[in-house]
């Protein structure tokens, strides 16, 4: 017997209207008192619009899905507040305010009830983008480590939410695949779904745990264009979870896998910037190699199942076969071999 599928995809099915960029810009106008021009950015499940102002600064409006529970939608401002105060140097985005509140409400045009917040635009040029190097890697590293120190004391309800793309979920991805009969890598995917629900999980429940940033990739960086090794913003903090420490390591990781042939030193010298604010133990050393191999199975999966069942906007287009090609090879060559980080 296969598991019911996740209810955090099941939603996935009906991807609802796109909101008009007048009504967001009229939005904007009558909530926050801002003139802008919107124009559409990707999103996986809410509608998210870069907002233009005349000085070409502005800002970023996050409108929440018409099924989103208030608790959730409430996570992502939240942290960035607790963020403001922990730690104000981090290159996050800021919350602003709409008279006293965080928040917006209006109606889409079917006269359903929307809930928006606005924060501030981070400008530079994302991490997918730019020239990897080492000194931009352990930065990558080190800032990770930082921002994980800064949401220790973290605490929300929504933190504890069942989210598919929270690593400690990676059993439930056996429902999923069993609705990809043709997926490409389906038969290492479920083979390691089985592995990592017998012989991982366990041993990763008993490793430390608490809420992290958890969607720490290259489109969710962003550097400096003039020296592309200083890291200028973290932005994106919807999948934050109360999960494993080691997991938001591993979707650090990722994020840093720009090639095939530098993928070996990528992973090291990010986990080397990490340790030098952070010191690992090493039973975590040990599992991190699973981890890292368990996020691309989650990409792979989750990919797939968008594509074939929720279309997210265009957010999912750029990850196709090529792209995971060599890293599914990657995946199964860390789970043959010894922990390169011990």
């Amino acid at each position: 017997m296969h598991g019911t599928l996740p209810a955090a995809i099941s939603a996935a099915r009906s991807p609802e209207e796109q909101i008009a960029t007048s009504l967001v810009e009229q939005v904007v106008r009558d909530g926050y008192g801002v003139d802008a021009r919107a124009e559409r950015l990707t999103g996986e499940r809410d509608q998210n619009f870069r907002m233009r102002t005349a000085d070409d600064s502005g800002f970023v409006l996050k409108i929440a899905h018409a099924e989103e529970l208030p608790v959730v939608i409430d996570l992502p401002i939240a942290a960035l507040l607790h963020l403001e105060r922990a730690d104000p140097a981090l290159p996050c985005p800021r919350v602003v305010r709409s008279r006293d509140r965080t928040r917006v409400t209006f109606r889409d045009a079917n006269g359903a009830e929307r809930t928006a917040f606005l924060y501030t635009f981070l400008p530079g040029k994302p991490l997918l983008s730019a020239t990897r190097c080492r000194s931009q890697r352990t930065a990558c590293g080190r800032l990770l480590a930082r921002l994980g120190h800064a949401l220790r004391a973290f605490q929300h309800p929504a933190t504890r939410r069942s989210l598919i793309w929270d690593l400690m979920q990676v059993p439930a991805l056996d429902a999923v695949l069993h609705r990809l009969p043709d997926m490409r890598y389906r038969q290492f995917c479920a083979a390691f779904v089985r592995q990592f629900s017998t012989e991982i999980l366990p041993r990763l429940r008993a490793l430390r745990s608490q809420p992290v940033h958890n969607d720490f990739n290259s489109r969710n960086l962003l550097v400096d264009p003039d020296d592309e090794t200083r890291i200028t913003g973290i932005i994106d903090f919807g999948d934050l979870v109360h999960t494993a420490l080691l997991a938001d390591i591993a979707v650090g990781v990722i994020g840093q896998l720009a090639t095939a042939q530098s993928a070996d030193e990528a992973m090291l010298e990010f986990v080397e910037g990490y340790r030098s604010v952070e010191p690992l133990r090493p039973e975590e050393l040990e599992l991190l190699k699973w981890l890292i191999a368990g996020r691309i199975v989650q990409n792979v999966t989750m990919t797939s199942w968008y594509r074939a069942h929720g279309p997210a906007g265009g957010h999912f287009d750029t990850f196709d076969a090529d792209y995971f090609e060599w890293r599914v090879a990657l995946a199964e060559r860390l789970t043959q071999t010894p922990s390169p980080f011990l």
